[in-house]
C-alpha cells in the first residue's frame, strides 16, 4: 500500500465539478461518460457528446505551446523559425507562443471546437514553450510569458461564454483570473520513471509546495477549481484509492487514468480493496 505523508483537510472549496474524466479516443460512446460533471475529448477525434450535453460539461483538448508532427501547419510554422524543439515522448514540437502566425492558428482550433458544440477547452502543454526559455534562452522568458497570457486572454475575449481550463503553466497564475474557470493540475502527485515503467509517488514536500500555491491563487480567484490528473496502474486498487483521498484532502477533484488517456477505468469503490 502506498504510504503519502502530510493529508491534513483544508475546507473544500465550492465548485460545479465533483467528478469529471478525459478520453482521448473514440471506442467509448459518449454515454460512458454521462455521470460526470465534466469530460475533456480529443478536439480532433471524439465521440458524439450531443445526448449527454447538459448535465456532463464537455470540453476540448487544444494544444497551445506544441503542435502535432502530422500536421500542415508544423511546415508553416518551420518556415517562420517557430518550432522550439521536438518533444520524443510524444512526437510533438514545442512552439514559440509569441508567434502571431500560432496564435492565430490556436484562435482557429478553439474556433473549431465552439463550432462542434464543446463547452469548452482544455488548454495544454503550454509548460513546453515556457521550459524552453527558462533553460535555453532566459532573456526570452519574460516575452514568452507575456506571449502566454496573452494568448490564453484572446481566447477568452474571442469566446467569452466558452470555458477555459489551463494545464499547468502554474507560473503564469499571478497574471491570470477572470479568463480561466479550471486549473487542470497534472502529475503533481505520481510520476512515471520512463526507464522502468513504473509509477511512484512525488515526494510530499514537492506536493505540498504545488498545493499551496494552488490554494494562494483559488483563494484570489474563487470561481477557479483544481482538478488534478494521475496516471497510474489501473490494476492497483489500494494506490488508485490513496491518490483519490490525498487529493480529496486538499480539496481538488481527482481524475486517474493510464497514461495515454485512450482508457476509461472509474474510481474504485471502498468494496473493491483488495484485503
Amino acid at each position: 500500500m502506498l504510504c503519502v505523508a502530510g493529508c491534513a483537510t483544508v475546507p473544500r472549496p465550492v465548485g460545479d465539478v465533483k467528478l469529471w474524466a478525459a478520453y482521448y479516443d473514440t471506442a467509448l460512446p459518449a454515454k460512458a461518460f454521462a455521470q460526470y460533471d465534466l469530460v475533456i475529448f480529443d478536439r480532433r477525434h471524439h465521440p458524439k457528446f450531443q445526448k449527454i450535453k447538459g448535465k456532463t460539461k464537455v470540453f476540448a483538448y487544444v494544444s497551445i505551446g506544441e503542435v502535432y508532427h502530422d500536421v500542415p501547419e508544423k511546415k508553416k510554422l518551420e518556415k517562420e523559425n517557430s518550432i522550439l524543439f521536438h518533444n520524443d515522448r510524444w512526437n510533438s514540437h514545442a512552439v514559440d507562443v509569441t508567434s502571431p502566425l500560432w496564435r492565430s492558428m490556436v484562435l482557429g482550433y478553439v474556433d473549431d471546437a465552439a463550432q462542434k458544440g464543446f463547452d469548452g477547452v482544455m488548454l495544454d502543454t503550454i509548460d513546453s514553450p515556457l521550459y524552453w526559455a527558462q533553460t535555453q534562452a532566459p532573456e526570452r522568458l519574460h516575452a514568452m510569458r507575456e506571449g502566454a497570457v496573452m494568448l490564453i486572454q484572446s481566447i477568452h475575449a474571442a469566446h467569452p461564454t466558452m470555458k477555459i481550463m489551463l494545464n499547468r503553466g502554474f507560473e503564469l497564475l499571478p497574471l491570470l483570473g477572470a479568463e480561466i474557470d479550471y486549473i487542470l493540475a497534472e502529475s503533481i502527485l505520481t510520476h512515471k520513471d520512463e526507464s522502468s515503467g513504473q509509477f511512484g509517488i512525488n515526494s510530499p514536500h514537492t506536493y505540498d509546495q504545488v498545493a499551496a500555491q494552488l490554494h494562494r491563487f483559488v483563494a484570489k480567484s474563487p470561481q477557479v477549481q483544481v482538478l488534478t490528473l494521475d496516471y497510474w496502474n489501473m490494476d492497483d486498487v489500494n494506490g488508485l484509492e490513496t491518490i483519490y483521498a490525498r487529493h480529496r484532502a486538499e480539496g481538488f477533484v481527482p481524475y486517474v487514468t493510464t497514461a495515454d488517456l485512450t482508457t476509461h477505468t472509474p474510481e474504485p469503490l471502498p468494496a473493491r480493496r483488495s484485503h
